[in-house]
């Protein structure tokens, strides 16, 4: 028999992060960008050598094809042209997809809702280094467990903010 945990409402929320470990060789994005590498490549390198390559890629500060054209060029001694950087440029949606994949799961298994009557309540929020103070909710985008938040009441726009960062102000 299996002892089952329970989440205390009291406890906090911690949005998952893509990691190394927890990028999913199965994203549909990923082994697209994958198999055009390996074309790409043709010199019959084992998948999971290119696989490592390109995770190594999606962890790169910066997504832009010649980048990661150079980062690969340094790492593996390939002779990159502009076909690899075409291919290396879709990087950025292949990340995406590997976060917005983690984050709905994680949405899934914790039963995380965000309730529709919170827009136009008075929130605090901190986020990163900034805080926020006696801002409004303006909008909510439960895919991404997100709100947005503005100084007035009746403005659209403003700051997303993660809805685990926000605390309701009476």
């Amino acid at each position: 028999m299996v002892e089952q945990t329970y989440m205390k409402l009291q406890d906090k929320v911690n949005r998952p992060t893509l990691s190394k470990e927890k990028v999913n060789r199965d994203n549909k994005q990923f082994k697209h960008i994958v198999d055009q590498y390996q074309r790409w490549c043709q010199n019959g390198e084992n998948r999971e050598t290119l696989e490592e390559d390109i995770i190594d890629c999606l962890f790169e500060y910066d997504h832009d094809g010649y980048h990661l054209a150079e980062f690969l060029k340094e790492k593996v001694y390939l002779e990159p042209d502009s076909e690899l950087v075409d291919i290396l440029d879709q990087m950025y949606f292949v990340k995406d997809s590997l976060t917005k994949e983690i984050l709905d799961q994680w949405i899934k298994e914790n039963f995380l809702e965000i309730p529709s009557d919170v827009v136009g309540k008075k929130v605090n929020a901190k986020q990163n280094l900034k805080k926020y103070e006696n801002y409004y909710i303006n909008s909510i985008n439960p895919e991404m467990y997100q709100v947005t938040i503005n100084e007035k009441f009746d403005k659209k726009g403003g700051w997303v903010i993660n809805f685990e960062n926000v605390t309701f102000v009476e």
